[in-house]
């Protein structure tokens, strides 16, 4: 993988959301629809039915949506048909009288379980051929159809993942734009809060998150609290050591990506033991010197450690699994 490729890959992986991802998904999807209709939607007149996935339906379940303050699927779509924002960061933007329009008025949803994993919407109006479907990614659309005809955008796919060589050869390349954007990534992360351990820091943000804090965060390969996760420990770091740590996020970054790979975005287990936990050991211990053997057995032993943690749902008790996976990591140290 070249300097070039790593960069078009994290910078598709990198995305600022406000909010949980899976409901701003559903948000997203039900946006794009409006945006296609002849007439603004109203509560009245319009009508949805909403497939989702057994994992987006959990975590859009349980997931507060920020300022409308209030829990669920309904919420999620009712914020995109009232909002004013584009791509993924849907909740950055909304109006919110309309947005409670359509929540205190829910005839117009209805929300159908599938028998499928990982990320997955399907929006579709009744009766005019018009639909959205979002897969794979949380802001990819997998399929547009407008009144029976196919707008789906097209799409430039993405480098394949990185291999273990790939994270050693790129970390310690020092491209200068792949550290740009790592330094990025950590000075537009939420930022820590003051008077508070490192690791009650990521408890508290990724529980608020859950519990609809309204701060933009850097979403990781889908994730809010796992960029969370990788950036508040680096950002620290990096105000301490300044550039020479950038290599080390780099390495973090393209892990959490290398191990996504293997590790489904959504599943029943928590990301912080399958990928962000690692990815953050990983990159710690190549800024202490570690080897690919070394970097190997982090990968193989950490989500075994943490094997029983798995996801209920985006909640605030979330913040306990980080603040468990933040002294996994902590132990290897």
């Amino acid at each position: 993988m070249t300097p070039r490729e790593a960069l078009r890959l994290l910078q598709g992986e990198i995305v600022q959301v406000v909010g949980c991802t899976e409901p701003a998904a559903i948000g997203y999807a039900l946006r794009t629809l409006a945006r296609h209709l002849p007439q603004r939607p109203t509560p009245a007149a319009f009508r949805v039915e909403l497939r989702l996935s057994s994992d987006t339906f959990r975590n859009a379940s349980t997931a507060v949506v920020p300022r409308l303050k209030t829990r669920g699927i309904l919420a999620a779509a009712a914020a995109g048909l009232a909002s004013r924002a584009d791509g993924l960061n849907i909740f950055a933007d909304f109006d919110l009288r309309r947005a409670r329009a359509f929540l205190k008025n829910p005839v117009w949803l209805k929300i159908v379980p599938v028998r499928r994993r990982g990320l997955f919407v399907h929006a579709q109006i009744p009766g005019l051929r018009t639909g959205v479907t979002l897969a794979g990614r949380h802001d990819r659309i997998e399929k547009l159809v407008v009144f029976g005809a196919d707008r789906t955008p097209r799409e430039k796919p993405l480098p394949p993942p990185p291999t273990l060589a790939d994270l050693f050869k790129l970390a310690r390349a020092r491209d200068p734009q792949l550290e740009a954007l790592a330094r990025d990534f950590l000075l537009r992360q939420v930022p820590a809060e003051k008077g508070f351990s490192p690791e009650t820091q990521l408890a508290r943000r990724v529980a608020g998150r859950m519990a609809g804090y309204a701060h933009p965060v850097m979403t990781l390969t889908g994730s809010g609290n796992q960029g969370i996760f990788i950036g508040l420990p680096f950002r620290r770091l990096y105000a301490e050591q300044g550039e020479a740590i950038l290599p080390a996020v780099v390495f973090a970054l393209l892990a959490q990506v290398h191990l996504s790979a293997q590790h489904d975005r959504l599943s029943e287990k928590c990301g912080l033991a399958t990928k962000a936990g690692p990815a953050l050991a990983a990159g710690l211990a190549f800024a202490a010197g570690a080897g690919p053997a070394e970097i190997r057995r982090i990968f193989r032993d950490f989500p075994a450690r943490l094997a029983d943690l798995t996801c209920e749902g985006a909640e605030p008790a979330c913040g306990r699994k980080a603040r468990r996976a933040f002294r996994a990591v902590q132990a290897r140290r």
